[in-house]
């Protein structure tokens, strides 16, 4: 999109162009007389003039795109969004169509430490760390940017959710869920999770956050992840040695309804709502001790919105993926799909069921002695699993067809100029 931008600018008018319309009405096609012209010729001299400068300039327009196609070029009804990054200056936001692998001009300079959603007919970036802010496009101008503001330097955002005229932004290094105007991004307020702080670490010395991280709304309820990790912790890592929360908030009060007890540690998946065993639930991913202190000891939970508790099995625990799971999409109870990452840093992607919990195959292996990770996972509602691939020498994404027995359609993953690192649908599916 920038090239065309380009375009723009540099378009400009050219006398010899106007005096190249002229000649479209050549002298000896003028009516002729010998006496004083009739003032009736030169009106209808003048309108065929105008009109052939015009029909010639409609023709020097096709140079320079139209608004029409500057919008067209930004996305497609099937396209998907995606963060990407060079994992140092900065990142861009760009749009990919999977059924064609095509990738648009699209490109919205962002943080290079960002994460995607969609919600209410726009684009929210949250850039994160040494950028902290939300960063709002909008879909219907080419996804141009049109808000953005500061949450406090420092603060770490990791997800939005909006509400009416506010907006919900948690911080992962705060003990409060923000709040702030939707029209000027002004902080209105927050609720506050000081009550929620780990009162145990092994330093003695508990930490004042509680690394809140993704959200989930349902009606006037806001559902938010808190990890509650020990930053104290004397070996220097971050592990889970309080339990973690999930916390529900009511968006038209500002305050918490609710604290559940999650059974297992560390959420750090985003949540997805789905129907399973003919209901609704909040699914997310659990990882525990993970990286290099990682431990089999989580995997997915169901959180049954009826019932408000959770599932007595995991929809896939940790001990028959052989990993962590960072992240995963579920299609329904006979499938669903992960990324996990095994204590000597193998990365694979692998079909499961959900019904049962078993695993099903697994789609794409890298071994840990490799310089490449998996980064974003996606199932569209098309049916197209997308996996983000951070290989630096040849970086995009694969598109497989869960549709097809989940092949693979492109060997070579498809370009989206920098590295993925976040995947989302062009939807509103709050």
């Amino acid at each position: 999109m920038r090239l065309f931008a380009v375009r723009y600018t540099t378009y400009a008018y050219k006398p010899l162009r106007a005096i190249y319309a002229l000649r479209l009405l050549p002298a000896r096609n003028y009516p002729q007389t010998s006496h004083k012209p009739n003032h009736s010729y030169f009106v209808y001299a003048f309108t065929i003039l105008s009109i052939g400068f015009h029909l010639q300039c409609a023709q020097l327009e096709i140079e320079k795109p139209s608004l029409f196609q500057f919008l067209f070029l930004s996305a497609s009804p099937t396209s998907v969004g995606v963060v990407t990054s060079d994992f140092a200056s900065g990142g861009r936001f760009k749009t990919f169509e999977p059924n064609s692998f095509t990738t648009f001009p699209t490109s919205i300079p962002i943080h290079s430490d960002a994460v995607g959603r969609y919600t209410n007919d726009r684009v929210f970036i949250v850039n994160r760390l040494n950028r902290d802010s939300i960063q709002v496009l909008n879909p219907q101008l080419g996804f141009l940017t049109e808000q953005e503001f500061s949450v406090g330097q420092g603060k770490n955002p990791q997800d939005i959710s909006v509400w009416n005229d506010k907006y919900f932004v948690s911080l992962y290094n705060s003990d409060e869920l923000a709040i702030y105007s939707r029209a000027n991004g002004t902080k209105l307020g927050g609720v506050s999770f000081t009550s929620l702080r780990e009162t145990y670490s092994t330093s003695g010395i508990p930490d004042s956050s509680v690394e809140s991280s993704y959200m989930v709304q349902d009606g006037s309820s806001l559902f938010i992840l808190l990890q509650r990790l020990d930053r104290n912790d004397v070996s220097g890592y971050l592990p889970p040695n309080s339990d973690s929360y999930l916390v529900e908030i009511d968006m038209d009060l500002n305050q918490i309804r609710t604290v559940y007890t999650l059974p297992y540690r560390n959420p750090s998946s985003k949540i997805q709502k789905v129907n399973l065993f003919g209901e609704p639930y909040l699914v997310f991913s659990c990882v525990g001790r993970v990286g290099f202190i990682s431990q089999i000891d989580a995997g997915i939970i169901a959180f049954r919105l009826s019932t408000r508790q959770f599932h007595p099995n995991r929809l896939f625990a940790e001990e028959t993926a052989g990993g962590d799971i960072l992240a995963f999409q579920i299609k329904n109870e006979e499938l669903g799909f992960a990324a996990v990452l095994d204590s000597g840093f193998t990365k694979t992607v692998q079909a499961f069921r959900p019904r049962t919990g078993e695993r099903l195959g697994i789609l794409l292996q890298i071994p840990g002695n490799v310089g490449i990770s998996l980064s974003g996972l996606l199932l569209t509602s098309e049916g197209k699993l997308l996996v983000g691939s951070t290989d630096f020498t040849r970086p995009g994404i694969y598109v497989y067809d869960s549709n097809l027995g989940n092949v693979l359609l492109n060997p070579i993953p498809s370009s989206v100029e920098l590295t993925p690192f976040d995947i989302f649908q062009l939807q509103n599916l709050q």
